[in-house]
């Protein structure tokens, strides 16, 4: 199981689906009232909690340097309602291959 904290870009059914359907420690920025927030601050909560960044901001998160950051880009992911699947499923699959996750930049599989 890893922990993810999700970026306001993706929507917050992807951090339910992530806990619900698939067992992991998943928190939408919205959940803990960090919506709008500077990215440091988002970086921030996933250091103390020991969460991997769930974000396409790469080049705003890209100086974090000692914390998980999973870059996954919304036009990788399918359209609509089907987005928040879509990213779980890439979230899943990713963790299951990174049960440790180094710090830093990971860039999961999305096919």
């Amino acid at each position: 199981m890893n922990a993810f904290l999700i970026d306001e870009m993706f929507p917050p059914a992807a951090a339910e689906l992530l806990r619900e359907s698939h067992g992991h420690d998943a928190v939408h920025v919205f959940d803990v009232g960090l919506q709008a927030a500077d990215d440091a601050q988002v970086a921030a909560l996933a250091r103390a909690e020991g969460r991997a960044v769930v974000t396409e901001n790469v080049v705003d998160f890209s100086i974090e340097r000692d914390v998980v950051l999973v870059f996954v880009l919304k036009r990788n992911l399918p359209a609509g309602g089907a987005q928040a699947a879509g990213l779980a499923k890439i979230l899943d699959r990713w963790a299951q291959a990174n049960s440790d996750p180094y710090l830093g930049p990971h860039w999961p599989a999305t096919d």
